[in-house]
């Protein structure tokens, strides 16, 4: 005796549908493709000028410090402090890395002091300054 729903039937298998879960992923991939490049990396700083010499190295620890004297590294974009700073770089003194400060143009002189020191205290010795190349035509 056979009921209605309990035969074995190979006709009734469920097949799912993956047209949709494709569009949705095609529309994330497309949104992520347009909004990545309009994130904000780093502080936004107006480095000072100087004569081209060569290319920023990359792997090396770079610390920024904008026009209100905050102090940035390595992309964080919440500010440190001096001491902060400090405990954050010294991981960086074993693996005898370079240190690139970027202070904007506005920025204190003092307060670039201050961070250079916080980073001699930390152990790197080989702290470089960081500008920008004067274009062609104003030199």
């Amino acid at each position: 005796m056979e009921f209605g729903w309990f035969h074995d039937d190979e006709d009734g298998l469920a097949e799912i549908n993956i047209t949709p879960l494709v569009d949705v992923s095609l529309v994330l991939l497309i949104i992520f493709m347009i909004t990545a490049p309009m994130l904000v990396q780093g502080a936004n700083v107006d480095l000072p000028q100087t004569r081209p010499m060569s290319k920023l190295p990359s792997g090396n620890v770079f610390v920024t410090v904008d026009a209100n004297g905050d102090i940035y590294m390595n992309e964080i974009e919440t500010p440190l402090e001096l001491p902060d700073l400090e405990q954050r770089l010294i991981p960086f003194v074993e693996l005898g890395q370079s240190v690139y400060l970027q202070g904007d143009i506005a920025t204190n002189y003092g307060r670039i002091m201050e961070v250079m020191d916080a980073i001699k205290s930390a152990g790197l010795d080989n702290v470089n300054l960081v500008t920008t190349p004067v274009p062609p035509n104003q030199r």
